[in-house]
């Protein structure tokens, strides 16, 4: 019987959480008053780990022990895609209700950024903006890096769409590579080569920081790299780093103290840094967090709700930019102490008014825990009916291929 790596779940749903709060905890002016709020500041690590883990999980679920792909190509493509569009789809209509709510642009679009400051907006021309919509919908914004995804969490969505694509090429031939430990440490290296490149050129534009960080060719060794990875999991290569609690322990101080350094040079740092840290230099650590939680052992009375939590990280990727617009919104609103019927009536004026006021973060582990709660109900009762739905109609073969929960939902 193939294992069950609930410690994963768990992972996902903490990186999750943790891309939520670096998404949204800045939008308040107090919490840069807050003790070690830099610490929130490291979202690339949360986006990247959760790229090696998904070719981790597939090689788990579909290559192991198969010198091809279990269940075919086509079955696993529908799978996928089911997997990541019906998130997207959703969380996008969401912000369309956002923006029908807000003072904003249906045509006003954010420039990419490596995220010190304020992000830049522009206006485009009716064509160009319906352009950029297109590429948005279709999920493949990742593409044109010119301009941000209208959902910011989408564009990782974009890039596992081409992961996913890649895989039925790619899985079998890599999970099968002799060298595998070499081979690794190669496609680190390949990966660290983008960044370098613009740092030596200088280049800290938007069409620059748009192709390093969200390019789904430039991102795609994480995704490799989780491949190799499992097979030296599942081969047993990594008793070095995982035979005794001691040698855990000590991957457990090497996790923690690369992620404090990375999270200090991030907040201040040389500028360099940012492109460094988030494609690539971080590689050896998420790697080292994968294979921790990958052998890590959950009680059993934790392990259904651990699944289900895990099951909705890409839910709460999905959906928490919408939920947080919206709330920031109403708190906002409320902050004006204008009755409800005269905001109703006069709903522009009252945005317009509460635009330039900061919110309280009195409502903000609030904030949180609803998402987290929204997230799963979302999950279970909304996107689970939709996916099924899509498979029935698609899926050519009626195989019993084992998707435990929380495994190959990534």
């Amino acid at each position: 019987m193939r294992k069950t790596l609930v410690g994963l779940d768990a992972m996902r749903f903490v990186l999750a959480v943790y891309l939520m709060v670096f998404h949204t905890i800045h939008a308040y002016p107090q919490a840069n008053r807050l003790p070690f709020v830099w610490l929130a500041d490291l979202g690339g690590f949360s986006t990247s780990t959760f790229f090696i883990l998904s070719g981790f999980i597939l090689t788990h679920v579909y290559v192991e022990r198969s010198p091809s792909l279990r269940g075919g190509t086509h079955d696993f493509l529908v799978k996928r895609f089911s997997e990541i569009y019906p998130i997207h789809l959703i969380g996008l209509l969401l912000f369309v209700l956002v923006l029908s709510m807000s003072t904003r642009a249906f045509d006003s679009f954010f420039l990419p950024s490596l995220g010190r400051g304020e992000q830049q907006a522009v206006r485009l021309t009716g064509g160009l903006a319906a352009f950029n919509w297109l590429l948005n919908i279709a999920m493949v914004q990742v593409w044109y890096p010119r301009y941000s995804s209208i959902n910011p969490p989408s564009w990782s969505l974009g890039c596992l769409l081409f992961f996913y694509v890649c895989f039925p090429l790619l899985g079998p031939r890599l999970a099968n590579m002799r060298r595998r430990a070499a081979a690794l440490v190669a496609v680190w290296l390949l990966y660290l080569i983008p960044p370098v490149t613009v740092v030596l050129l200088g280049a800290y534009g938007p069409l620059a920081v748009g192709a390093v960080e969200h390019n789904p060719v430039l991102r795609i060794p994480e995704f490799m790299s989780g491949i190799l990875l499992y097979n030296l999991y599942s081969s047993g290569g990594l008793k070095w780093l995982l035979g005794s609690r001691w040698r855990k322990a000590v991957a457990a101080a090497f996790v923690l103290v690369s992620f404090v350094l990375a999270s200090y040079l991030i907040e201040n740092g040389p500028l360099y840094f940012l492109y460094i840290v988030h494609n690539g230099a971080l590689m050896p650590t998420e790697l080292v967090l994968v294979a921790l939680c990958a052998d890590a052992c959950v009680p059993k009375f934790a392990q259904r709700i651990t699944s289900r939590l895990g099951n909705a990280a890409l839910s709460i990727f999905g959906i928490h930019g919408a939920i947080f617009a919206i709330a920031i919104k109403a708190l906002k609103l409320m902050t004006i102490h204008k009755p409800i019927s005269e905001c109703v009536s006069h709903f522009s004026a009252c945005a317009a008014a509460a635009k330039g006021l900061d919110p309280s973060m009195a409502t903000y582990p609030l904030y949180l825990v609803f998402t987290v709660i929204a997230a799963v109900l979302f999950q279970e009762h909304c996107f689970v009916p939709l996916r099924t739905a899509i498979r029935r109609t698609f899926v050519k073969h009626d195989r019993r291929l084992v998707e435990r929960p929380g495994l190959a939902n990534v």
